[in-house]
Formats: C-alpha cells, sequence, structure tokens
C-alpha cells in the first residue's frame, strides 16, 4: 500500500472514531425508570398536553414520549415546551417534524441539559398541528400516583392521579461521571470480568490498540 493510501485511510479511521464518540457523547442520556412507558389510554391530541412533573436528578436533557397508533400522514408539527413551575417562562423549545405515529413506539424530545434540575418542578406542554389533509395525533396517558407527577391535562380537562406515558432522562456533569454511571448500570446484567475496573481495562486496551493500528497503517 502507498504512504498516500496509508495517510487517506487513517484519516478516514480516526474520523469515524470521532464521530462515534461524539454521536455516543451527544445522545448518552440516562432514563428515570420510575416513570412508566406503558399503553394505557389513548387520546388524541386536539388542542395542548399540560404535564407539571418534578425531576429527581440534575441535568435533565430528555423526555421519551409512548405515542398511539396515528393516521397523520402527510404528517405534521409537534410544538414541545418546558416552562418553569408557574407556566409563565419558557426553559427549552423544541419542534418536532414526524410523518407517522406507530403504536408501540416513543418520540424523543432531547435538548440541553438542565444542570439545575434536581426538586424542580418543570411544566410540560405539547401540541401537535397536523399538515393539510392529516389527522389528529394520538398519545397514551396512565394512572400515575407518584409524588413527582403533580399536574396532568389534556384538550383542556384535568386527569387527576394520571400522566402522560413519558420518561425523563438525564446527563452527568461531564463526560466522566457519564461513563462511570453506564459502567454501574450495566454491570447489573455484565459477568464479572466485564465489571468495574476489568471494563476499564478493557475500554483503555481498544483505545491503545486503536491509536497503534493507525500508526501501523502509517508506517
Amino acid at each position: 500500500m502507498l504512504y498516500k493510501d496509508k495517510i487517506i485511510l487513517s484519516v478516514i479511521f480516526l474520523g469515524l472514531s470521532i464521530l462515534i464518540f461524539f454521536r455516543l457523547e451527544k445522545t448518552l442520556s440516562f432514563p428515570d425508570q420510575s416513570w412508566s412507558l406503558i399503553e394505557g389510554e389513548k387520546i388524541k391530541i386536539t388542542s395542548e398536553i399540560v404535564q407539571k412533573f418534578e425531576a429527581d436528578h440534575n441535568g435533565l436533557t430528555r423526555i421519551k414520549i409512548l405515542f398511539g397508533n396515528s393516521d397523520v400522514s402527510p404528517g405534521g408539527t409537534f410544538d414541545f415546551k418546558i416552562y418553569d413551575e408557574n407556566c409563565q417562562d419558557i426553559i427549552r423549545e423544541i419542534n418536532l417534524d414526524i410523518t407517522s405515529l406507530d403504536s408501540g413506539n416513543t418520540t424523543d424530545f432531547v435538548f440541553p441539559k438542565i444542570s439545575d434540575s434536581k426538586n424542580k418542578i418543570f411544566c410540560l406542554k405539547l401540541s401537535y398541528e397536523q399538515k393539510k389533509g392529516g389527522k389528529k395525533a394520538n398519545v397514551f396517558i396512565n394512572e400515575n400516583r407518584m409524588v413527582q407527577n403533580k399536574f396532568f391535562s389534556i384538550n383542556g380537562e384535568e386527569k387527576a392521579s394520571q400522566s402522560l406515558s413519558m420518561r425523563p432522562a438525564y446527563r452527568n456533569e461531564n463526560l466522566w461521571q457519564d461513563s462511570v454511571e453506564l459502567n454501574q448500570r450495566m454491570s447489573q446484567y455484565k459477568p464479572l470480568f466485564l465489571k468495574h475496573y476489568f471494563l476499564s481495562i478493557i475500554i483503555f486496551g481498544f483505545i491503545i490498540l486503536s491509536i497503534l493500528l493507525v500508526a501501523i497503517l502509517i508506517i
């Protein structure tokens, strides 16, 4: 292999590795499993959903919502907003375009993390605007008596002791803490040789071998 070809191959390899790393870093978050993502009552969104909830951790960065099967073609736009407790000041806002909603599938609303979210109450508002000829979207709601579930209404009707079928997710202060928590969560399902320091050694060894491989390709 020519030296020039080796350089090109090495650059491609490093580029792909960097893209994979940043993709993982961007999407990594840890869901709060105490919130149930189950198919309860299915209701059409005709106006607006209001969901107040208390965050259990700092770093709120994602909310996963379970929608019901909806014939929304040719699609529409979700308007997702997070306000303060009084539903007055917008903290985060996302507009998400969709073309279909299948029953049993979840939709992620990802936003820049709210670093100081722990023990704070947030007001989530969600509405859907369909394109001409489309239909309304369906969402699942279910019974939820958790203390974190503060208030829920859909299409202007309050639903006591119920909530969206949703699940908040959080991130830590930095990537190292994210890696530690990821290791801890994965350790519940891994054999001994893939836990704690063993896993760190494997990851570190993989990085070293990758660097050596690039060096060998260049030589």
